[in-house]
């Protein structure tokens, strides 16, 4: 069985939400059904009423449970406990699957005995409707271990690019952080070093909308210093998990940790008061160990970034090519 987790919060009660959740349970129903037997499990992460659809939905196959507010990482985690899947994968609930594409994934990963599989994705502008981009069939690696994949890859942070065999959260005893942002670069990290049997494939299977509003897509002040505060919390968990793992090898996972390093300096470098927030940047970095960036782990672009950030010329050219890129 396959459990869709989409966690929702929609404290305002917009009808918009409602229809783009409508939305993703659909995609997620579309992608499975008269496949495989799956669940959706919709948690309502304390929205002052449930989902609109849940009044009238009749499929059985559709729950929805609540809880209080805890944030994304939180409705993930209930979503886990009530999920019976021995496959969970993660859907936010203004995105959707791209039709056609999950199934070939959710194949794929029985017939290389995976307990992990990464799949791709494609930014939607779309509010409505799905969309269907020209793709070649989907490749697909050869099975490898979470931190080989992570040496040579830069690993994207988000959760919901994953098929995630049951037992590879059970056993690790893996959940994500609550009342926090960017829980995704904390749990995926350690669920990605995890795996025995990772497969990966660039085919894209996961429509991501760039919502106005969203989490990411604000950039106030005080929104970016929210989101500074938490890659710092991040990455000390990260080094702790790190460093309880010096037994084996690591190096993969060390490769993100810095590359999480040299997004604290870009964030602080957009900001007007960027020389300021540099050093406030570098300082938190060099109390865990962080700064100077450690770069053997990093590919080439990325390490000249970390280097030229030892410098105030440097940082300076760093500022002038982030403000061009916002």
């Amino acid at each position: 069985m396959i459990s869709v987790i989409i966690p929702y919060y929609n404290p305002k009660s917009d009808a918009a939400l409602d229809r783009l959740l409508e939305r993703a349970v659909g995609s997620a129903v579309g992608e499975l059904d008269g496949r495989t037997d799956f669940e959706v499990i919709v948690v309502n992460d304390g929205s002052p009423r449930p989902p609109a659809m849940a009044a009238v939905c009749t499929d059985r196959r559709i729950k929805f449970p609540g809880r209080t507010h805890g944030c994304l990482g939180a409705a993930r985690n209930t979503g886990m406990e009530h999920a019976s899947g021995n496959i969970i994968t993660f859907l936010d609930s203004d995105d959707f699957y791209l039709p056609g594409t999950l199934w070939p994934c959710i194949q794929a990963m029985a017939e290389n005995g995976a307990d992990l599989l990464g799949f791709g994705f494609m930014v939607s502008q779309l509010e409505t409707g799905t969309e269907s981009p020209a793709q070649r069939p989907p490749r697909f690696s050869t099975p490898t271990d979470g931190n080989s994949h992570m040496r040579s890859h830069n690993l994207f942070g988000s959760s919901c690019m994953y098929l995630i065999d049951r037992r590879l959260v059970d056993a690790n005893g893996l959940r994500f952080m609550e009342n926090s942002y960017i829980e995704d670069e904390e749990f995926t990290p350690r669920l990605v070093f995890h795996a025995r049997r990772f497969v990966h494939t660039d085919y894209k299977v996961y429509g991501y909308f760039k919502r106005s509003g969203s989490i990411i897509t604000t950039m106030t002040a005080a929104a970016v210093e929210e989101r500074q505060r938490n890659t710092e919390n991040v990455l000390a968990r990260l080094l702790e998990f790190r460093d309880s793992k010096s037994n084996v090898p690591h190096d993969g996972l060390d490769r993100k940790i810095s590359t999480l390093a040299v997004d604290c300096l870009r964030r602080a470098l957009r900001s007007d008061a960027w020389r300021n927030a540099a050093d406030t940047a570098k300082s938190r970095l060099a109390d865990m160990g962080l700064y100077p960036i450690p770069d053997n782990t990093l590919p080439p672009g990325i390490r000249l970034y970390a280097k030229l950030s030892e410098s105030r010329i440097g940082l300076y050219i760093l500022h002038l090519f982030e403000k061009g890129r916002q």
